[in-house]
């Protein structure tokens, strides 16, 4: 910052700034005031509720000041870390941490505040399934909002009471929707998202009565639909987007079936589908959807793409 810049700095008041220091991170902060004099210094050092992202070639000075004022926290590709520095933490997101430093995630005590968590490309190792018998078996009390790029289901979980809104990537297993809900019984936001074509079983008998918003990505057989839908009766929103390997007209009779029967609050239906067929063969179809649900009717668009594809979608709501 050069001297006249300084000048016109130091004429605005301490509030002015604050509001503009709000708009910062913390390394963005300190690298532009910290060092000018002892009022921006001051400025800077009270400045709490920080942003910070620490990757493998970022120095650290002199934002090592702030750690202990940083409440979100994005973690990238970090050999070293130490996590004493971050004692408020409310939200943490990492990508790609070490089998060692999931395990040291897997101590409450270093982040008491923790709120929301999102962890991204782990491999499947010992550590990670350990890690997640942990997340899911309430070893963060507090957090409410979690994302994970892959779950670990091989090793027993208990119950996360906290645990509120939940967005899972690479689903491979058709036992993992079972797992979550049954761990997470005041779960209300599930976003669940497929790696392949899988066949969700009959879950055990039980009911899941606080979800309310799901959204599912991927393929999904009618039947598996019925296998989820079937224990979430206070289900308002649902929200699916993948292919349609069965015939369109009996696909959509057998989901409007299963919503009426299964999911009396529903008062929000969103699709996104792509089928591989004849195009003029379906558009005969549409008056019949409309029948087969209230949720269906005057909302289903067909669009006719390349390669014989059919994109089978909703109108938005406006």
């Amino acid at each position: 910052m050069s001297d006249g810049g300084v000048s016109t700095m130091e004429m605005l008041p301490n509030e002015l700034i604050l509001n503009i220091c709000m708009h910062f991170t913390a390394r963005e902060l300190y690298r532009a005031f910290y060092g000018l004099n002892r009022r921006f210094n001051s400025i800077a050092d009270n400045i709490s509720d920080l942003h910070l992202t620490i990757t493998s070639n970022e120095s650290h000075e002199p934002v090592w000041l702030a750690f202990s004022r940083v409440i979100k926290l994005k973690i990238e590709n970090v050999k070293q870390i130490d996590f004493y520095h971050f004692s408020n933490i409310r939200s943490l997101t990492w990508i790609r941490p070490s089998a060692v430093q999931l395990q040291k995630l897997c101590s409450f005590t270093y982040f008491p505040y923790l709120e929301q968590l999102r962890v991204y490309d782990i491999c499947d190792m010992p550590s990670a399934a350990h890690f997640h018998q942990f997340v899911f078996s309430n070893g963060f009390p507090r957090v409410r909002i979690l994302s994970l790029s892959h779950i670990n289901i091989s090793s027993p979980w208990t119950i996360s009471l906290c645990l509120r809104a939940i967005n899972v990537q690479n689903v491979s297993d058709p036992h993992l929707f079972e797992r979550i809900l049954l761990s997470c019984p005041n779960l209300t936001r599930l976003d669940f998202h497929m790696l392949r074509c899988i066949e969700i079983p009959m879950p055990v008998s039980f009911q899941h009565v606080n979800l309310k918003r799901l959204h599912c990505t991927g393929t999904l057989s009618s039947r598996s639909l019925e296998n989820i839908l079937a224990i979430i009766p206070g289900l308002m929103q649902f929200n699916i987007n993948g292919s349609i390997r069965e015939q369109p007209l009996v696909y959509f009779e057998r989901l409007g079936n299963t919503l009426k029967f299964f999911l009396p609050h529903l008062n929000r239906f969103d699709c996104n589908f792509l089928f591989t067929g004849q195009y003029a063969d379906l558009i005969k179809t549409r008056s019949f959807l409309d029948k087969f649900h209230p949720c269906f009717k005057h909302r289903m668009k067909f669009t006719k793409l390349s390669y014989g594809r059919i994109r089978i979608h909703t109108k938005s709501i406006i």
